[in-house]
């Protein structure tokens, strides 16, 4: 069993091989972006390394491996920041050495139970985007959210901040995000503006910045976000973010294990 496990571990990190490196400006900071962070256990490891499943290799990891990231972060000396921080930073044009920012997408039960507990371990703050519409859902998408009163505690832990991750347009239908189908487009302003209110009234919350459902965005969606409070929207792809970023086309990097040892350690800024 155990050279089975090895073996197709080998095979997992060869077809991670030819994954891009990230461009070598410094002057820039990485978005670090998560969804689910799962309890570490035989089967779910199993289903991990056997399966083809999206949900468990792309969109999870486990708390083991959060952990080790966060600790390898630490140890190369890596300036966490807050949302409010990385945008003040762009918009002076210049970030801190080794700039990272961790961000969460959905807030389902995952990230309150398995990540909160390693981020206070290493007082790292956090920016957790949320489904507003979907706050304290048990069954969403086959997640469980987290409701208010645990996104209200996180909030107090003074290591969170909270932003849009739309309010109810959050689904996808064959490959393409609700929130940009052309259909929808009469319901982005409101779908927003409710975000935007909960998050202001509940949490505290950021009303500037939104990250993408599936990092999904298009210039028609663009042009009713600029009706709205938002100035930053982040998608998610496999760049840094620099002072030069478009501001509605601001780069997260999606994290796994591939992710992080193919992207994140080789870095120059780390180098």
């Amino acid at each position: 069993m155990l050279l089975l496990l090895l073996v197709l571990s080998l095979i997992v990190n060869d077809s991670a091989a030819a994954v891009k490196k990230l461009p070598a400006d410094k002057n820039a900071c990485l978005g670090l972006n998560y969804h689910r962070v799962r309890e570490q256990n035989f089967i779910d490891s199993m289903l991990m390394l056997l399966s083809n499943s999206k949900e468990l290799n792309i969109y999870s990891i486990t708390d083991q491996s959060f952990d080790n990231q966060l600790k390898w972060l630490t140890a190369h000396n890596a300036r966490f920041v807050t949302l409010d921080e990385l945008l003040s930073y762009k918009e002076s044009g210049h970030f801190p050495a080794r700039c990272v920012w961790i961000n969460f997408d959905d807030m389902d039960s995952t990230i309150e139970k398995n990540a909160q507990p390693i981020l206070k371990k290493y007082n790292v703050p956090a920016t957790g985007f949320v489904i507003t519409g979907e706050v304290g859902n048990p069954n969403f998408h086959n997640l469980k959210m987290i409701d208010y009163s645990g996104l209200k505690a996180m909030e107090d832990s003074g290591l969170w901040t909270f932003a849009s991750h739309t309010d109810k347009l959050h689904s996808i239908v064959k490959k393409t995000s609700m929130f940009i189908r052309p259909e929808n487009q009469a319901a982005i302003q409101q779908d927003i503006n409710n975000s935007t209110d909960y998050l202001a009234e509940n949490l505290n919350g950021n009303v500037t910045a939104m990250a993408y459902p599936y990092g999904q965005i298009d210039d028609e969606v663009i042009e009713e976000l600029k009706k709205t409070q938002l100035t930053y929207g982040f998608t998610l792809e496999d760049d840094v973010i620099t002072p030069d970023s478009d501001d509605y086309y601001l780069p997260r990097i999606l994290i796994n294990d591939d992710s992080f040892n193919t992207l994140v350690k080789t870095w120059e800024g780390f180098q």
